[in-house]
């Protein structure tokens, strides 16, 4: 989440030492304190200082899910912020039947704690595809709830419901998507975790209608002196395959979220499948997001 420093001047008093009201009486002695000017040209170095200092070490903003990889932390976008995001996977399937397509997406803080958004994602064959219950074209609209935030205590927690409309060529049903989240933050990298459940509107006799997904997943912050501009990321995950009968997936994948300016990101990721049927042998994404 790009991280916002208001900074806020307190006003200084100029009035001098106040009139004796007994003038024949000997004063004793009044230690002099430092001028006010010169308190308020200390403070406002240290002010600056202090934003120099947060702008050189900016926070990426929150992880969102497949950008670049699955996993997601337990956090909302900020309070009327908005975050865009475009991209491209290229995907090499087992038997050579690759693919590929760009990707959309668009967040919005509608409330404290609430989050809004909405994506769609394009790939080729998309008949063949669909055959595979992926689909190509469908949008996306789900909402993001912070139960709680990180405490001592306890990690960061959050809930998503989402519904994925049959817009795409091929789509056959609208699906339910429901997600729990939570994120545990150490000295230098943080940890995630999260479980999914879908339920398709549609299937063919030979799928699941109920679907699960695990993920285990961690960020850490490289790069000297504390910057926070370059973020590494990787996860593993467990789904249940959608073929009946079919073996659990394991799938494993690493990324990388990069600042390359004051409000935008490229990201980059990559994973594979270890093992399904019909497996993803590779896939690679890139692309860039932008908050405002």
């Amino acid at each position: 989440m790009l991280s916002r420093l208001t900074t806020r001047l307190g006003d200084w008093g100029t009035g001098g030492l106040g009139e004796n009201p007994r003038p024949s009486s000997p004063s004793l002695p009044v230690s002099q304190s430092p001028s006010p000017s010169l308190a308020a040209k200390v403070s406002l170095f240290a002010t600056l200082f202090l934003v120099a200092a947060v702008a050189t070490a900016q926070q990426l903003s929150d992880l969102e899910p497949n950008r670049p990889i699955a996993v997601e932390d337990a956090r909302p976008v900020s309070y009327r912020e908005f975050s865009g995001s475009a991209d491209y996977t290229y995907n090499v399937r087992r038997g050579g039947l690759n693919d590929d397509g760009p990707g959309f997406s668009l967040l919005y803080g509608a409330l404290r704690g609430l989050e809004l958004g909405g994506s769609v994602a394009y790939l080729t064959r998309p008949g063949r595809n669909a055959a595979r219950g992926i689909s190509s074209g469908d949008i996306v609209l789900h909402a993001l709830y912070g139960l709680r935030t990180e405490s001592e205590q306890w990690p960061a927690l959050a809930i998503r419901a989402g519904v994925e409309f049959p817009t795409g060529l091929d789509s056959k049903g609208t699906d339910l998507h429901l997600a729990g989240l939570a994120t545990r933050s150490f000295e230098s990298f943080r940890l995630h975790a999260n479980f999914l459940y879908t339920r398709l509107g549609a299937t063919a006799p030979f799928e699941h209608t109920d679907r699960f997904e695990g993920i285990l997943g961690l960020d850490t912050v490289v790069g000297p002196h504390g910057l926070t501009n370059t973020l590494l990321v990787a996860d593993t995950s467990l789904r249940s395959n959608p073929v009946r009968g079919g073996n659990v997936i394991l799938t494993v994948e690493a990324g990388v979220r990069q600042r390359i300016g004051a409000q935008t990101l490229f990201f980059f990721g990559t994973g594979s499948e270890l093992t399904g049927g019909d497996r993803l042998r590779l896939r690679v994404r890139a692309g860039l997001s932008h908050a405002y």
